[in-house]
C-alpha cells in the first residue's frame, strides 16, 4: 500500500510541475495573478492566435521573452522527469528493503531466522555448524 502511494505521489508531482497551463477565461479575469510558468507554458503550446497574442503582451509587459520562455519549460520538464526518476528509485530500494529483491530462484537461507542454516556457516559463537545446521536436521528447521 505504502508502495501504491509513493507512486501515486510521483506521478502527481509531474502532472503539477508539467500540466500548468491558464485557460483564456482564467486570463482574462485577471492577467496578473497567472503565474510566469504558466504564462509560457500556455503561450508555447495555445493555437489560438489571438490568445497568444495576449499572452506574448502579458510576458513582455513582465519582462520576458518567448526563448526565456522555451528554457523555463524545458526545466520544468527535466525537473519533472528527475522527480519522476527519484520516485522510481526510491519505490525500488524500498521493495528491496523489505526483500523482494529479485537474485534468482527460491533461497529459502534467506529467510533462515538464525545463523546454523547450511553446514558451513558459523553459529553466533563462532564455531563451525556442522550437524547443528537446518540443512543437517530431518525435515529442515
Amino acid at each position: 500500500m505504502h508502495l501504491m502511494a509513493r507512486r501515486l505521489c510521483a506521478v502527481a508531482m509531474s502532472f503539477v510541475l508539467v500540466g500548468c497551463t491558464t485557460t483564456p477565461a482564467e486570463f482574462n479575469k485577471k492577467p496578473s495573478a497567472v503565474n510566469k510558468a504558466a504564462l509560457c507554458k500556455t503561450v508555447l503550446e495555445t493555437q489560438d492566435p489571438a490568445f497568444q497574442l495576449q499572452l506574448v503582451s502579458e510576458l513582455s509587459r513582465r519582462g520576458m521573452s518567448i526563448p526565456e520562455c522555451q528554457q523555463m519549460v524545458i526545466q520544468q520538464r527535466q525537473a519533472a522527469a528527475v522527480l519522476v526518476g527519484l520516485a522510481l528509485v526510491g519505490t525500488a530500494a524500498a521493495v528491496c528493503a523489505n526483500g523482494n529483491c529479485g537474485g534468482g530462484g527460491y533461497t529459502p537461507y534467506r529467510r533462515y531466522p538464525g545463523n546454523c542454516y547450511s553446514y558451513y556457516d558459523r553459529a553466533a559463537d563462532g564455531s563451525l555448524c556442522g550437524n547443528r545446521s537446518a540443512m543437517s536436521r530431518p525435515g529442515g528447521w
